[in-house]
């Protein structure tokens, strides 16, 4: 695990829950927005999904990213995490973050235009540490679904 400026790199075994607990159907599209070291990339299903990936490191950067997918997983950047909303919104049908649990609701802006997109499916809610974030309160994998306007289930990983 390495932190540089906002870049934290995920933990494979973190990916590779969250991506098992996605509905991934098996012609979906697939894209990791921000690979990094390629934890959930490398573990996206072996199917006929078409995969890609963006990493601004490996000049691909996610905000020229203008295809439309079914499924956009990663754990973006914090910094510009505003920027990646409302992006991940156009080009996206599900969006899976794994995020600080407070990120998605840290304005009211931000509540806005998740309502305007759809709503959150599933959150689940994890230790930060063992996500290899540098702070105390919880993370989270949210999965927001465009067009969603359901309650959010909610399960805790005291497991992890």
């Amino acid at each position: 695990m390495r932190i540089v400026n906002d870049n934290i790199l995920t933990p494979r075994p973190i990916a590779k829950r969250i991506i098992d607990q996605l509905p991934i159907g098996w012609l979906d599209t697939l894209l990791d927005g921000f690979r990094g070291g390629g934890a959930f990339y490398d573990q996206f299903p072996q199917t006929l999904c078409d995969k890609d990936w963006c990493e601004i490191q490996d000049g691909r950067d996610f905000f020229n990213y203008d295809k439309h997918v079914d499924w956009l997983i990663s754990n973006p950047p914090y910094s510009k995490f505003t920027e990646v909303m409302k992006h991940s919104y156009e080009i996206a049908d599900n969006i899976v973050y794994l995020i600080p649990l407070n990120k998605i609701v840290s304005s009211w802006g931000r509540v806005l235009d998740l309502d305007n997109y759809g709503g959150i499916k599933k959150i689940w809610i994890m230790p930060a540490s063992k996500c290899g974030f540098p702070f105390g309160f919880p993370a989270c994998a949210v999965w927001i679904k465009r067009g969603y306007k359901g309650s959010p289930e909610i399960e805790l990983w005291k497991d992890l």
